[in-house]
C-alpha cells in the first residue's frame, strides 16, 4: 500500500469515526459510566473523593470481582492525567496538519496542477492556526490546578479526535473543486473564522486571569468569569469553537463541487465522505454542548445565588 492509498483510506475513515464519536457523546448523557469517563476539569470535582481518596474497590469484599474491576477502571488515580495534558491534543493535531500540508505542497509542485490548488488548502491553514494558537494558550494562558484531571479514556478520545481532524480539512485527490467563483464568499468566511479565533482567545484570557499563579488549589480557586460574552453565556469559549468549525465547514462547502456532493450514484460511505466537514461540526457541537451543560450546572451548584443569570451556550436561547 503506497502513501497515496494510506492517505485516501484516512480521508474515507474520518466520517464514520466522527459518527461513532458523536454517538458515544450522546450515550454519555444517559450513561453514568460514560459521563464519568468524559468529564474533566472542574466538572469532575464531585468525583474527586473517588479518584484520589481511598481505594474502596479494593477493600469492599462484598462486591464481585467484576464490580471492583469496573470501579478500578473508573476511579483509579493511576488512570487519570492532569487537564494540562490538553496540550498534547494540539501538539498531535499541529504535527499531523503540518505533515499533510507539506505532502500536499509536494504533490502540487511535482505535478501540472493549477495554482488554485494552494487555495484548496485554506481550511487546513486556518486549522493549523487554530491548533497552534490553542497549543500556545495551553502553555501561557490557561492554568490547570493540580486537582483538575481527566480520565485516560477522555485523553485517548482527544488524541483520536486531533489525530484524524486534519484529514477532514485537507482536500483529497478524488474530490473535485470549484473553479474559483466563490473567492469573495470564501474570503468573508475566512475573516469570520479569524473573528471567532480572536473571540475564543479573548475568553480564554479572561478565564486564565481568574486563576491564581499556582498549580495547587481546588474548588475555592475558581471565580465567576465576567466580561465579554460571559455576560450572556457560561461557555463563550465553547460557542466560539463551534463557530470556528462552522466557518470551516462553510469554507469547504464553497470550495467543493456541488455536483460531486450530490451524485446520487455514490454509495453511503461516499456520501458520508463527501459530508465529513458537516459531520465533524455535529461532533464538535454535540461534545461542547454537553460540556457546556455540565459547566453551567457546576457554576450554579458552586456559586449558588451569586452566579448571574445567563444562558449555557447560545445567548438568549440556551
Amino acid at each position: 500500500m503506497n502513501d497515496h492509498s494510506i492517505l485516501l483510506l484516512l480521508h474515507h475513515a474520518v466520517g464514520p469515526i466522527y459518527i461513532m464519536l458523536t454517538a458515544a457523546a450522546l450515550l454519555s448523557i444517559i450513561s453514568p459510566a460514560l459521563n464519568e469517563l468524559s468529564s474533566h476539569g472542574k466538572t469532575r470535582f464531585g468525583s474527586i473523593g473517588k479518584c484520589h481518596g481511598k481505594n474502596n474497590y479494593d477493600s469492599d469484599t462484598n462486591r464481585s470481582r467484576y464490580q471492583r474491576l469496573w470501579d478500578f477502571l473508573l476511579h483509579s488515580k493511576y488512570l487519570f492525567a492532569n487537564k494540562g495534558r490538553f496540550i498534547d491534543f494540539y501538539a498531535v493535531g499541529s504535527i499531523i496538519t503540518t505533515i499533510t500540508i507539506l505532502l500536499n505542497w509536494s504533490g502540487i509542485h511535482t505535478t501540472t496542477k493549477s495554482k488554485n490548488d494552494h487555495r484548496r488548502l485554506l481550511p487546513a491553514y486556518i486549522l493549523l492556526i487554530h491548533l497552534v494558537r490553542r497549543f500556545c494558550e495551553c502553555l501561557w494562558v490557561q492554568k490547570s490546578v493540580s486537582t483538575s484531571t481527566m480520565h485516560f479514556a477522555g485523553y485517548l478520545l482527544g488524541v483520536i479526535h486531533y489525530l484524524f481532524l486534519p484529514f477532514v480539512f485537507i482536500p483529497d485527490q478524488e474530490q473535485e473543486q470549484d473553479s474559483g467563483s466563490n473567492v469573495v464568499k470564501s474570503f468573508m468566511v475566512f475573516m469570520g473564522c479569524l473573528f471567532f479565533q480572536y473571540q475564543q482567545h479573548r475568553h480564554h484570557v479572561i478565564l486564565g486571569n481568574l486563576r491564581p499563579n499556582t498549580s495547587t488549589g481546588g474548588i475555592n480557586s475558581y471565580q465567576i468569569p465576567k466580561g465579554g460574552w460571559f455576560e450572556f453565556v457560561s461557555c463563550p469559549h465553547y460557542l466560539a469553537e463551534i463557530m470556528i468549525y462552522f466557518m470551516l465547514a462553510i469554507l469547504i462547502q464553497l470550495q467543493t463541487d456541488t455536483a460531486t456532493m450530490q451524485d446520487e450514484e455514490n454509495g453511503m460511505l461516499s456520501r458520508i465522505h463527501a459530508q465529513k466537514h458537516w459531520i465533524v461540526l455535529v461532533w464538535v457541537s454535540t461534545n461542547l454542548s454537553i460540556s457546556a451543560e455540565r459547566t453551567h450546572v457546576w457554576y450554579i451548584l458552586t456559586f449558588g445565588k451569586a452566579y448571574p443569570e445567563r444562558q449555557k451556550l447560545i445567548p438568549f436561547v440556551w
